[in-house]
């Protein structure tokens, strides 16, 4: 064998060297970045469910029984204070709900959306409320996604 026969053979193998490492590189970083992914995904997770308990806590501590009967009659039922209240409650979940669509929680998973929304459409005052939000929100959001589950759920719960 010559010596560049040699040399030629060395390199070959020192090139299958260096590319097993950077495959093997490549394969730990792909391991980290799915960890923390799911680092990631995990806190966005607990971070709405905390957001969620603190909506509905506030929304507790300012409501009254007096205020859930007058719910029941409708937006008009209640007084200026009593709608701000409700106001704040009901876009609180609608942009938490808007978010989390965004953002891939729940893998964007209706069933999920749909039980939140049916909860948030629970009294004649939140769909009255929801319906006048819908109406002014028209050409603000794009069509589809949460919206047009909000859509459909109040559909079904105003028939």
């Amino acid at each position: 064998m010559a010596i560049i026969e040699i040399a030629q053979l060395i390199t070959a193998l020192a090139t299958l060297i260096v590319a097993s490492v950077l495959i093997w590189q490549m394969i730990i970083q792909k391991r980290t970045l799915d960890i923390a992914h799911n680092d990631a995904d995990s806190s966005m997770s607990l971070t709405a469910v905390e957001n969620k308990i603190n909506l509905n806590t506030w929304f507790s501590d300012n409501l009254n029984l007096d205020m859930i009967g007058k719910m029941d009659k409708g937006l008009d039922s209640l007084d200026a204070k009593e709608k701000d209240v409700l106001k704040s409650f009901v876009d609180g979940h609608i942009l938490l709900l808007i978010t989390e669509w965004r953002l891939g929680r729940m893998d964007q998973n209706p069933i999920y959306y749909r039980n939140q929304i049916h909860r948030l459409l629970e009294n004649t005052a939140m769909r009255e409320l929801v319906s006048e939000m819908r109406t002014n929100m028209r050409e603000t959001v794009t069509q589809g996604g949460v919206i047009a589950l909000i859509d459909e759920v109040y559909k079904e719960t105003t028939r």
